[in-house]
């Protein structure tokens, strides 16, 4: 890497290799990672910098929580609204391929990829039972 890192990227704290990797790999759109790199730079136009930095009369605090203020940290790192949706896909795509897992292992037809299977709510052979996003019920 040459030139200027962000003020982020303390080289004691991340590895700057790895934080850019996903530019070369060459996966995502031309918007996508044009997006993501203003994001890395903070160079985006958050409610907290309209407020503070371009003195407009528009309120700092974050368009998703409304508690904190909206900078590119909060909305890439803290927000408690978007962090929980991100927590959630991401859950919900190890669970996946953890069910995908479960059923090679029974011998079950599915598909040749992971990541294309849709998981049965429930799936029953023999004495083996498979649950997928159900509500367990516990004494507490």
């Amino acid at each position: 890497m040459h030139g200027q890192l962000p003020r982020n990227l303390d080289e004691n704290l991340v590895g700057i290799e790895q934080s850019y990797r996903w530019l070369k790999s060459g996966d995502i759109e031309g918007e996508t990672e044009s997006t993501a790199v203003a994001v890395q730079d903070q160079a985006i136009s958050t409610n907290c910098f309209k407020n503070k930095i371009l003195k407009e009369e528009t309120e700092s605090k974050c368009q998703l929580c409304k508690q904190h203020e909206e900078t590119v940290d909060h909305l890439t790192l803290g927000c408690p609204i978007s962090v929980k949706n991100k927590y959630l896909m991401r859950h919900d795509k190890v669970c996946t391929q953890l069910h995908y897992s479960i059923w090679r292992t029974l011998g079950t037809e599915t598909t040749d990829k992971w990541y294309t299977h849709v998981p049965m709510p429930v799936y029953e052979e023999g004495d083996v039972t498979v649950l997928w996003n159900q509500a367990v019920h516990t004494d507490k």
